[in-house]
């Protein structure tokens, strides 16, 4: 895609020593605080519909992975073809249903629950995973992490259910005094609910976000603290 290949270009002349000095100063850590802010920007627009906003922020983050795949390039890591490659053969492997004709004739994979469990399976396959830690992102936010252990482990284990979470969430609760509020219980409660949410398919990053800047819009500042 010509437009694609423009952006590459783009950002190769900016990095280049008649680019920009700013671009050029740019590095890989930089970037990342720069990718989550712009990951966010965009989960922000997204809910308000506004597809010229949303177009916009695919953009930017469009630009910061080239730009960060072009750093990788300038120390003979791999290029944004490499990246490309990888992630084409990714999608291959792991939709073997869609693509593999002898896999279509065995009429495995039709239900959705099937998939995303091969889906699991084979990324600890392929990536040599031992434990479910190996999958989480170690920078990202609890809930998230929390959201992503559940949803895994549902694939993994079946024999835990929303009643057996439900029923330990309770016992829990009912034992929550004055004196038994400590850090431990609390931080068991709050894992139960990420899992009770889990299995209502509630993504609790997102949903308690949009729930605190709700309640934080009919907390008015006095105009005496003013």
């Amino acid at each position: 895609m010509k437009e694609f290949n423009s952006l590459v270009n783009i950002v190769a002349k900016l990095r280049s020593k008649k680019g920009c000095q700013w671009d050029r100063a740019q590095k890989i850590k930089d970037l990342k605080k720069y990718l989550l802010e712009e990951i966010y920007e965009l989960l922000d627009v997204i809910d308000t519909g506004n597809y010229t906003k949303i177009k916009e922020e695919l953009g930017d983050i469009f630009l910061l992975l080239v730009f960060i795949s072009q750093l990788y390039k300038e120390k003979n890591k791999f290029t944004v073809k490499e990246v490309l490659r990888c992630i084409n053969k990714k999608m291959v492997n792991r939709h073997p249903h869609v693509f593999s004709s002898s896999f279509k004739e065995s009429n495995a994979l039709k239900k959705k629950d099937d998939i995303v469990k091969y889906w699991v399976k084979e990324k600890a396959r392929t990536n040599k995973r031992k434990t479910l830690k190996e999958r989480l992102p170690k920078v990202a936010p609890s809930l998230l992490l929390a959201y992503l252990l559940h949803k895994e482990k549902k694939y993994l284990d079946r024999a835990n259910t929303i009643e057996n979470t439900i029923e330990n969430l309770k016992k829990r609760v009912n034992k929550l005094g004055s004196k038994d509020a400590s850090k431990g219980r609390i931080v068991e409660i709050l894992f139960l609910l990420t899992e009770l949410a889990a299995f209502k398919k509630l993504d609790l990053e997102i949903t308690l976000r949009e729930e605190i800047f709700k309640k934080a819009h009919t907390v008015k500042y006095k105009d005496s603290l003013i």
